[in-house]
């Protein structure tokens, strides 16, 4: 597998014909973990344990296990003895305010809304909120956001364990997440975005904030503008106009981004790999579903996020800080059934998509009982029986992760769609040659490469070659 990826590497990928030297992504990256390692070491364990115990009715505790830091949270673990022996243990976890490009309380808001909203609505087993605080929207000290949670005793699931599964187990892990899917389907609102606690409901109130829009935003492509566009009355109410957004913030990442042309020839590949995904786009829409339904997901369901027993049942789901309503077509099931499939960028294979369909009707054949056992209809079932055709949940996955648009295109529609890769340079020649500013921006992009390959080389007094 591993050989039949390098032969297909899209060209704008940066793992494709990589010389080594310095980069200029790099740089950033490296303020960005500055700014991190000094917000890390601001929290001191004295405070942890102050925190804490401010919230245990002033007991002392103790830290049980060393912090474990996250990609945008870092986890402190406390327990409080009890007179009679034994221990209460708790998570105290604090947002990485440099990781989260619009702040550690708007994540928390709306995670702290979302597991609210679940634990009174579904069964789904997640922590215990014992309690949180918001923080300030201005810049504060590292403990003005956190989130206080049970701790719940056991391991994260991991994909070698997916390996290593009897049948049983396997099918056990199944019904699980399928458990935890039918109910997510149905927790329908009005709009698309973000979920708020007000007194009396739970509100869509919030722009959405994906893995993807957030790691632009840091990185200064200013995809918040795009979205401000879209949601003029503050809410968004359109599949339609959702989907359109989502185009337009990966258009914007290829014009505004840095490095994202770097050779010859591979900017105005990119750049008609954006065309034929939005073309495909246009007609894998179900424009039926423009006005709803808009579904939770929780934006992140990994095998990272499920905490399983010795006996590997799911006994608590967690990280809900990328939950978000979503159209019915962006209601995607889990992409990691396959345990070889270690990477979703395989998946745009063909061959390797229906190998992951194989285990997706595995699965949902077990879904299928659960739904009619608990709801007595197949809603969800049907719906992915459905979305797995032409590459339908891939689409979706490129759509919410902008750099896998790339690889979609590259490996799935030149297949599926143009049958080969033979012609591939006519068609990006003549789709150049209609438009004069397609050229004129992968010139530009190209430019701005070069410009920033001579500062990062005066800067570093190095003639190597940059990355």
């Amino acid at each position: 597998m591993e050989e039949q990826a390098s032969d297909m590497l899209p060209p704008g990928s940066r793992s494709q014909e990589q010389p080594e030297g310095v980069s200029v992504q790099s740089f950033m990256r490296l303020k960005r973990q500055r700014e991190l390692d000094q917000f890390i070491a601001s929290i001191q364990e004295d405070d942890i344990l102050r925190l804490a115990s401010s919230y245990h009715n002033g007991e002392p505790c103790s830290i049980f296990q060393n912090p474990m830091r996250g990609s945008y949270n870092i986890c402190y673990f406390v327990q409080f003895p009890f007179q009679g022996g034994g221990t209460e243990k708790w998570v105290v976890r604090v947002p990485l305010k440099p990781c989260l490009a619009f702040g550690g309380r708007n994540k928390l808001e709306n995670e702290i809304a979302t597991m609210q909203l679940v634990a009174e609505k579904t069964t789904i087993p997640i922590p215990k909120i014992h309690a949180y605080h918001l923080g300030a929207t201005t810049d504060a000290g590292a403990l003005s956001s956190f989130v206080i949670l049970e701790y719940v005793e056991g391991n994260q699931l991991k994909r070698s364990d997916l390996r290593i599964l009897s049948d049983e187990q396997r099918n056990g892990i199944y019904t699980s997440v399928a458990v935890i899917y039918i109910q997510l389907r149905r927790l329908e609102f009005p709009a698309i975005g973000g979920l708020v606690r007000h007194p009396d409901s739970f509100r869509v109130g919030k722009k959405t904030a994906n893995i993807d829009i957030n790691d632009q935003e840091l990185a200064g492509l200013r995809p918040s503008l795009i979205q401000a566009s879209y949601y003029r009355e503050g809410e968004l109410k359109s599949a339609d106009k959702y989907v359109a957004m989502l185009l337009e913030i990966a258009d914007n990442a290829f014009a505004e981004g840095r490095g994202t042309v770097f050779k010859d020839g591979q900017g105005e590949k990119t750049l008609y790999y954006l065309h034929i995904f939005r073309k495909w786009v246009e007609e894998w829409k179900d424009r039926r579903l423009d006005q709803g339904p808009f579904t939770l997901i929780h934006g992140d369901l990994e095998p990272y996020n499920l905490i399983v027993n010795e006996n590997m049942d799911i006994v608590s789901v967690l990280d809900w800080e990328w939950s978000r309503v979503v159209p019915r077509q962006l209601f995607n099931p889990p992409l990691w059934l396959p345990p070889e499939i270690y990477l979703t960028t395989l998946l745009a294979f063909p061959t390797i998509y229906n190998k992951y369909l194989r285990h997706f009707d595995q699965f949902v054949a077990i879904m299928r009982i659960r739904e009619r056992e608990r709801y007595g209809n197949e809603l969800l079932s049907d719906e992915w029986a459905e979305a797995k055709k032409n590459g339908g949940f891939l689409v979706a996955n490129a759509l919410e992760n902008s750099t896998e648009i790339n690889w979609f295109a590259h490996r799935f529609l030149n297949h599926e769609r143009y049958r080969s890769l033979e012609d591939l340079d006519d068609r990006v020649i003549a789709f150049m040659q209609e438009d004069p500013d397609r050229q004129t921006l992968v010139t530009r992009k190209r430019a701005e490469h070069d410009a920033d390959v001579a500062a990062v080389r005066r800067v570093q007094g190095t003639k190597a070659p940059l990355r």
